[in-house]
């Protein structure tokens, strides 16, 4: 019994800490988003936060999307997608798409709090460059 527990114990904590983790990619948008928007101390210590779980709350917005490109994502540079690969990708696409909006919309309220207007579409833009953009690769 108590080796179950700590089983448990050691699942739940594996998973609450794997949840929280943010990545590489999700940390260096979000430094790139809050060094390009050039904001004063005090809005930058009130937005980062928010930020962050915007982008957390998009990405897991695109998942289901992202996980089927994954899984497609031999055949698909093979040029071996079938039809139904290809539909199944078109519906989780257009699935997250939705989802995403849906998470922008919410943000935006959220932003419109800390950040004037202007600051606000610089920060979705920013937050939606492209990964070699923010490596300065582009």
């Amino acid at each position: 019994m108590k080796k179950i527990a700590i089983l448990l114990l050691s699942a739940f904590l594996l998973s609450v800490s794997t949840a929280a983790y943010a990545g590489p990619k999700m940390e260096k948008r979000h430094a790139y988003t809050l060094k390009n928007l050039r904001l004063d101390k005090k809005t930058e210590a009130a937005f980062s936060p928010v930020l962050m779980q915007y982008l957390k709350d998009k990405k897991e917005a695109n998942k289901k999307y992202d996980d089927l490109k994954d899984k497609y994502k031999a055949a698909e540079k093979a040029g071996t997608l079938t039809d139904s690969q290809a539909t199944q990708l078109l519906e989780a696409k257009f699935e997250c798409d939705a989802a995403e909006q849906v998470v922008k919309k919410r943000y935006y309220e959220e932003f419109k709090k800390i950040l004037k207007p202007k600051k606000i579409y610089y920060a979705f833009d920013l937050a939606n460059d492209k990964m070699s953009k923010i490596d300065g690769k582009d």
